[in-house]
């Protein structure tokens, strides 16, 4: 009887002495305590992988408790993996425990204080504490913002104050409506239009009379003589270079007409708004022709 006593004394001393050893080794936060990666068998490192995956299929399928769980068993079994604490606390943001998420990160830095990206986690620290505060804030102002007034039976008095200042507040809103845009007079800007497409043909004109004189020379020089001329390339030169000649000019002449023109419709142009006409002026250059065509569209 005596030994049984003493059998029962000592399973109770060890069960005193092993409760606190696994609290301690498991940790007040509920993850267990981290060890070196030597300790953690290929095995080990190989089945927490796995769990890890399966977890994060359920985290992808939003199914947040299985993900919790599942990355939970696989630092259970490898210890020195400390970087699925982050995970575990993105796992809890998104199911909505924040203060839950908040725990894995500040366990992650007190495991790893000079992980690489102690900055960072430290700002998602704070974002969500921020944001616990606010939702405490937001939850404490609800009830006191949609308790009934305290005067809610003097319905009429409330009406016959109130009901005054409707047409005043329309009255505001509709001139305010109704108040017509200022707007800033000025030049427009197509009498330049004609200055430019002006330039251009003038430009165009001195290109084609100088194409046409170099054909006029070229033919002279195979065919002196004008009249009775027997080589029928110098003679379709010859008339090409003179018709070349004669749109150069004609093209000049328009390209200056156009731009005395534009010049003379820009000064003597009385400002004022802008026109809801928008008119185009392009050359037109053809064999024995050349002027502007001008386009425009309301």
């Amino acid at each position: 009887m005596r030994k049984v006593r003493h059998l029962l004394f000592a399973a109770f001393a060890v069960s005193v002495v092993a409760v606190p050893a696994l609290a301690q080794q498991a940790g007040s936060s509920g993850y267990p305590a981290p060890c070196p990666a030597s300790q953690v068998s290929k095995s080990d490192v190989d089945r927490a992988h796995t769990v890890f995956l399966s977890g994060k299929g359920f985290l992808d399928e939003s199914n947040y408790d299985k993900a919790i769980s599942y990355f939970k068993d696989a630092y259970s079994i490898d210890c020195s993996v400390h970087a699925i604490l982050p995970i575990i606390a993105t796992a809890y943001e998104r199911k909505g425990d924040k203060q839950s998420a908040v725990g894995a990160l500040q366990e992650y830095l007190k495991r790893v204080p000079n992980a690489p990206d102690h900055e960072v986690i430290q700002r998602r620290i704070n974002n969500l504490q921020d944001q616990i505060a606010q939702e405490k804030a937001t939850a404490t102002a609800v009830p006191t913002a949609s308790a009934p007034p305290v005067a809610s039976t003097a319905a009429p008095t409330a009406t016959a104050t109130t009901s005054p200042t409707a047409p005043t507040a329309t009255a505001e809103l509709t001139s305010t409506a109704t108040a017509p845009p200022t707007t800033e007079g000025g030049h427009s800007v197509t009498p330049w239009i004609v200055v430019g497409v002006g330039g251009a043909a003038v430009v165009a004109g001195v290109v084609l009379f100088a194409v046409g004189a170099g054909d006029i020379s070229t033919a002279e020089k195979t065919c002196p003589v004008h009249d009775n001329c027997n080589d029928p390339n110098a003679q379709s030169t010859g008339n090409s270079g003179r018709t070349l000649e004669t749109v150069g000019v004609v093209a000049g002449a328009v390209g200056v007409a156009a731009v005395a023109g534009g010049l003379l419709w820009h000064f003597l142009e009385t400002p004022g708004a802008p026109s809801t006409t928008g008119a185009t002026v392009t050359p037109v250059v053809a064999p024995g022709y050349a002027g502007l065509g001008l386009g425009g569209r309301f």
